[in-house]
């Protein structure tokens, strides 16, 4: 009898362990079903699954995929830029103590805020980005380049200048130190401050390791400039140079085709001997 009664406690203690194995954490079904749906592409069912398991999990440690999907579905899927300011706003509070996760957010909603003309809210989210990219240069070049461009399209070309500066003079490497210094010098151009910019593409140009697609853009630009001095045959030159590694070959040839004759030196004439 007593064998049977110690028997039976044990297989209950067995069965307990079992149901307790198989007990699913909060949201845990709702976050397999999100990830199901978005998978399959149903967006919309995907989104309401996110939300619920936002909510049926406050302390989940998959809440930061949560946020990031219901952002990406806000943007990308439906186009509502209103809410995903909301969400990025509401991720950043929750997640923002984290440097790399409170910079995407901030990131993003620069990004949100650009697209809704709001650009002084724009730059207030990219400066955000600069204090928590602190860790990481690469994004902080990044960072700098994005709030450059946002100046530049608000018409604020002394900002432009003093970002684009100061991210070339703190670039981790040479190509951002190259992208930083023809933005600069494409910004220049645009305000037709052409010696200025001269100056930026050939710093450019004097930097060992940068790609060939910004070396042929930087040469590009240059011969642009060259062009506008009337210096027909410098122009030719450096356009002919990048004929195989300028991202279009034709707007290349296009130019080239285009290009004003050079005028040839007259051959001076000899007198005739006496």
């Amino acid at each position: 009898m007593r064998g049977f009664v110690q028997i039976s406690l044990l297989c209950l203690l067995l069965f307990c362990c079992v149901g307790c194995s198989t007990e699913k954490t909060p949201g845990a079904n709702d976050l397999e079903q999100a990830r199901s749906s978005y998978s399959k592409g149903f967006y919309l069912e995907a989104e309401k699954e996110y939300e619920r398991y936002l909510q049926a999990a406050p302390q989940g440690v998959f809440r930061k995929e949560a946020w990031e999907r219901l952002v990406e579905i806000a943007v990308s899927v439906k186009g509502e830029y209103d809410r995903a300011v909301v969400l990025l706003e509401a991720m950043y509070l929750e997640l923002g103590d984290d440097p790399e996760s409170g910079w995407k957010a901030m990131y993003q909603l620069g990004d949100v805020y650009s697209v809704l003309g709001k650009k002084e809210k724009a730059i207030e989210s990219f400066e955000k980005c600069l204090l928590h990219a602190a860790e990481f240069p690469e994004k902080t070049a990044r960072t700098q380049l994005r709030m450059a461009r946002l100046y530049r399209d608000m018409g604020n070309y002394g900002e432009v200048a003093d970002t684009l500066q100061l991210c070339a003079e703190t670039a981790p490497n040479v190509e951002d130190k190259a992208n930083c210094l023809y933005e600069l010098a494409q910004s220049y151009s645009f305000i037709s401050s052409w010696s200025q910019a001269k100056n930026a593409l050939e710093k450019v140009l004097e930097l060992s390791g940068t790609s060939d697609e910004i070396r042929a853009l930087s040469i590009f630009l240059l011969a642009d400039i060259y062009e506008n001095d009337r210096h027909y045959a410098k122009a030719k030159s450096l356009l002919e140079s990048i004929v195989d590694t300028y991202p279009n070959r034709r707007v290349v040839e296009s130019r080239l085709a285009n290009l004003p004759d050079i005028p040839k030196k007259p051959i001076p004439l000899v007198p005739p001997k006496n």
